[in-house]
C-alpha cells in the first residue's frame, strides 16, 4: 500500500515538473538562433553578418553599414520575404551561388526554419551581442 502511494506520488510529481519546464515556441525559437545564427549575427546589429533586424522586405545585401557582403549576395536581387528566406535558409548556395554563408546557414529542417523566420521577425534582441 505504502509502496503504490509513493509511486502515485512520484509519477505526479515527475508530471507536473515536465509540464512546468516545457518551453515555449519563443524559447524554442530563441534555442534555434542561439545554435545556428548567433555566432555571426544579431537582431540589432552588425557582427561578422548583417543585423538581422528589419530584413523581411529588405533588399539583399542592402544593409548600408554592413561591408561583408560578398558580390553574389548584392547582385543577387532578392528580397526577404518567408519564402526567400526560408530557401536561402535552406540551401544557401543553391539560392546564391558564393554567398559566405554557404556552409554555416545550412539549415535543413523546415520546423527549424520557420522558427527560425518567425525570432527574426519578432526583433527579438535578447540573444544580441551588440559592442
Amino acid at each position: 500500500m505504502y509502496a503504490s502511494r509513493l509511486i502515485i506520488i512520484t509519477t505526479l510529481i515527475s508530471s507536473s515538473s515536465a509540464v512546468l519546464s516545457a518551453a515555449t515556441p519563443e524559447e524554442l525559437e530563441r534555442d534555434v538562433f542561439r545554435a545556428k545564427c548567433i555566432g555571426c549575427h544579431a537582431i540589432a546589429c552588425n557582427r561578422n553578418g548583417p543585423k538581422l533586424g528589419g530584413v523581411m522586405g529588405r533588399n539583399a545585401g542592402a544593409v548600408a553599414d554592413f561591408r561583408g557582403y560578398t558580390e553574389a549576395l548584392k547582385k543577387s536581387g532578392l528580397v526577404w520575404t518567408d519564402k526567400t528566406l526560408d530557401d536561402f535558409l535552406k540551401d544557401p548556395n543553391r539560392l546564391v551561388p558564393g554567398t559566405q554563408m554557404a556552409s554555416a546557414g545550412r539549415l535543413e529542417s523546415a520546423k527549424q526554419r520557420k522558427m527560425l523566420i518567425r525570432f527574426i521577425k519578432r526583433a527579438d534582441t535578447s540573444l544580441d551581442l551588440c559592442f
